[in-house]
């Protein structure tokens, strides 16, 4: 199979959201500045001047990160300014390289097209054969005195659509999944319809991007874990993972209790000792459950109690039935 050269591969790829015919033609086009956003921040800003030969300019950004597909994380308060070092126009895409302003021999390159105030760019070097294929990412034009955002939170990973406000629809949705099973003499067919609707809703908001933060999916894996089915706790599982990328540490619990759900479900051993289970001709049991994976020490790290802790409520359990 011929193999397509990486240039004309990004060109296809930043011409499939937007007509070729679209793009700037003229090097005046590119002219001012340009930030990448993730949600109300900004972490990127391309300043371009059309040059005799090309542009000259800068980028601005934090002096450190770490960038993983779509995530963004481990990004430091303080920024940079990289000097735009090398630049090439052909077939309406701008191809620029930076240089890093306290290591010359750090170096990246990116391959920008402009249309009016929006603006899509790619990584430019990436080695051939290398499998990561780079998606395009949305610049928006800005003002020329906007500035690199300096209040990003440890330990927290960020995406493009992301947001510091919750949904408040997902707040009510756990908010009444919680308050169901506070109440006495629960009655379980009516609350097991109430979880069905939950999630449909919980669903929805998920496909619509509408949660944002940590606690929105912490929320939304509650929701979940309260379902009928391995698919159900699965999904809980992801949605935990994702609060705790996104720097809700208090979701690490409900990670490890949704694994051991699922496991439990898929008739397989619980691996952290989250789950009890009864029925009325059997005692209360965390059975099965592998007790040798997961060291105490280890437990104690997930917020999950130690073994010995485990047999006193389970003791407890018994005693009451």
């Amino acid at each position: 199979m011929r193999s397509v050269p990486f240039r004309t591969f990004l060109l296809c790829l930043l011409a499939s959201s937007i007509h070729i015919s679209a793009y700037a033609s003229d090097l005046k086009d590119f002219a001012g500045s340009w930030a990448l956003k993730l949600g109300d921040r900004n972490l990127f800003i391309f300043t371009l001047s059309p040059s005799a030969d090309c542009v000259t300019g800068t980028l601005d950004r934090p002096s450190s990160m770490s960038a993983t597909n779509s995530l963004y994380a481990n990004i430091t308060n303080t920024s940079r300014r990289d000097l735009i070092t090398k630049c090439h126009f052909a077939d309406a895409i701008l191809h620029i390289t930076t240089q890093n302003s306290g290591n010359p021999k750090d170096e990246d390159s990116y391959a920008i097209t402009i249309q009016g105030n929006q603006a899509q760019f790619v990584e430019d070097d990436i080695p051939p054969g290398e499998p990561y294929i780079p998606e395009p990412v949305k610049l928006t034009r800005v003002a020329p005195e906007t500035k690199v955002s300096t209040d990003w939170e440890p330990n927290r990973a960020y995406t493009l659509t992301d947001s510091d406000t919750s949904n408040a629809e997902m707040k009510a949705i756990y908010d009444q999944d919680q308050h169901d099973r506070m109440t006495q003499n629960i009655n379980w067919k009516v609350v097991g319809k109430s979880d069905a609707e939950r999630r449909e809703k919980t669903r929805k908001l998920l496909a619509d991007g509408a949660l944002h933060t940590g606690k929105d999916y912490e929320e939304a894996a509650f929701v979940f874990q309260h379902g009928d089915s391995a698919q159900d706790y699965l999904l809980a599982h992801t949605l935990a993972m994702v609060a705790i990328s996104k720097g809700d540490s208090t979701a690490i619990w409900i990670a490890a209790a949704t694994l051991d759900r699922y496991l439990e479900t898929v008739k397989q051993q619980q691996v952290f000792g989250t789950q009890y289970s009864s029925d009325p001709k059997q005692k209360w049991t965390q059975e099965p459950y592998d007790r040798t994976l997961v060291s105490d020490a280890l437990r104690n790290q997930l917020g999950v109690p130690s073994q010995a802790t485990q047999a006193k409520q389970l003791k407890a359990y018994q005693d009451q039935q």
